[in-house]
């Protein structure tokens, strides 16, 4: 099988899970136990991401010691404004400007 159909095959089913999902909670409604936990899925997803990209190192500390500096910065942000777009507009400037002092370039 071609690696092409392949790709297409997996973007037509994660698709058509995704519209399956806005169709039938338009009928069912939304349980009480995910209304609850809604407001935690942005800052829980890019804590995730964030730890991902903290603990994948190339090995050298500085961009470790970057990635862990912004991601504090993210936090502070959030925790200060309480929107959970600020982690990624304080944030991601923090990790570019950390990266270009660290490494040089």
């Amino acid at each position: 099988m071609s690696p092409y159909l392949v790709v297409l095959a997996a973007g037509v089913a994660s698709y058509a899970c995704r519209l399956s999902m806005v169709a039938l909670g338009h009928r069912t409604g939304t349980p009480a136990l995910l209304e609850r936990a809604a407001p935690f899925v942005v800052p829980v997803t890019f804590a995730a991401v964030a730890a991902g990209g903290v603990v994948a190192g190339t090995g050298s500390a500085a961009p470790v010691a970057s990635r862990s500096v912004a991601v504090a910065v993210a936090v502070v942000a959030v925790r200060r404004t309480g929107r959970t777009h600020a982690a990624v507009a304080a944030g991601m400037p923090t990790l570019w400007a950390l990266n270009a002092l660290l490494t040089g370039g």
